[in-house]
C-alpha cells in the first residue's frame, strides 16, 4: 500500500501537467494487451505501459488501466486457486476455501472502498482520492495470489500468527475510533450542509465497521498463516486511509 501512495503523486502530476492527456468526453486510443504480457510486467510497470501507450493521464484513463488490470487479474487468481486448492482438497476442504476466498474479496474490496469513502469525506473531497481508491483495488487483487497461496499451505497451528491478527484488528479498531478527531470536512459549510455532512459520514463510518466485522468473522475462520497475512494487509490499507487524520 505504500508503494500505491507512492505513486499516486505521479499520477496526480501527470493529470495536471500532462498537456497531451485526454479529456473525459475524448476518444481513446484503443488499448489491448494480452492478459498473460499484462501480468508478466506486474501491476506497476502495467500502469505506466498503459499510460504511454495511450497518452491518457486523465483519472478515467487511470481507472481503466487499473480496471484492465483486475480483469486479468481476478481469472489467473482464481485459476491458480483451482490448480493449488484442488490438490491439497481434504474432505471438501476446497470448496470451503473456495468460498473464503470469495468472501475475502467480496468484504476486502467493501472495507477498503469504504475506507478510502471515508478519507475523502475527511479531505472535503478531491478526484485524488478516487483515483487512489481505484488503485487500492487493484492492488488487492493483487495480494489474492499471495492470500490463496497461504491458504493452499498445509494448515499448522501457530499462535504467534493469531497474535499477529489480534494486533492487528487492534490497530485498525484504534484508527476507526479515534473519537471527535474522526468527522468530515465541514470549514465553511452552512448549519444545514454540515449537520447533513455529519450525518452522511457517521453512515459510511457504520458501514466500514459492519464490513470489518464481517473481515473479523472470515478471519476467525482462516488457517492463521493465511489469517495473519490478511490481517497485515488490511491495517496496511487502514494505516494509510486513516492513520494521519487529524
Amino acid at each position: 500500500m505504500r508503494k500505491l501512495i507512492l505513486r499516486i503523486p505521479l499520477l496526480v502530476l501527470l493529470l495536471a501537467f500532462a498537456p497531451l492527456a485526454y479529456a473525459q468526453d475524448e476518444e481513446r486510443p484503443e488499448f489491448k494487451m494480452p492478459c498473460p504480457a499484462a501480468l508478466k510486467l506486474g501491476l506497476d510497470k502495467f500502469t505506466n505501459h498503459y499510460g504511454e501507450k495511450t497518452q491518457d493521464y486523465s483519472t478515467v484513463g487511470q481507472k481503466m488501466a487499473f480496471e484492465y488490470w483486475v480483469n486479468c487479474k481476478r481469472p489467473a487468481n482464481d485459476a491458480l486457486a483451482a490448480k493449488l486448492l484442488a490438490a491439497t482438497d481434504k474432505a471438501g476442504a476446497y470448496e470451503a476455501k473456495r468460498q473464503q476466498i470469495d468472501d475475502v474479496r467480496e468484504w476486502f474490496n467493501k472495507f477498503g472502498s469504504d475506507l478510502w469513502g471515508l478519507r475523502y469525506l475527511e479531505a472535503g473531497g478531491g478526484t485524488m482520492w478516487g483515483l487512489i481508491s481505484v488503485g487500492a483495488y487493484a492492488e488487492r487483487e493483487n495480494f489474492m495470489e499471495s492470500l490463496i497461496r497461504a491458504l493452499a499451505l498445509p494448515e499448522r497451528r501457530l499462535p504467534r500468527a493469531r497474535r499477529n491478527v489480534n494486533a492487528s484488528l487492534a490497530k485498525i479498531d484504534g484508527w476507526l475510533g479515534k473519537g471527535d478527531s474522526r468527522k468530515p470536512f465541514t470549514e465553511g459549510s452552512e448549519p444545514e450542509e454540515i449537520t447533513q455532512r455529519n450525518q452522511s459520514y457517521q453512515e459510511a463510518l457504520r458501514e466500514t465497521r459492519e464490513a470489518l466485522a464481517k473481515l473479523r468473522d472470515i478471519l476467525g475462520a482462516m488457517p492463521d498463516a493465511a489469517a495473519e497475512r490478511l490481517a497485515l494487509k488490511m491495517a496496511d490499507e487502514a494505516k494509510a486511509a486513516l492513520e494521519d487524520v487529524e
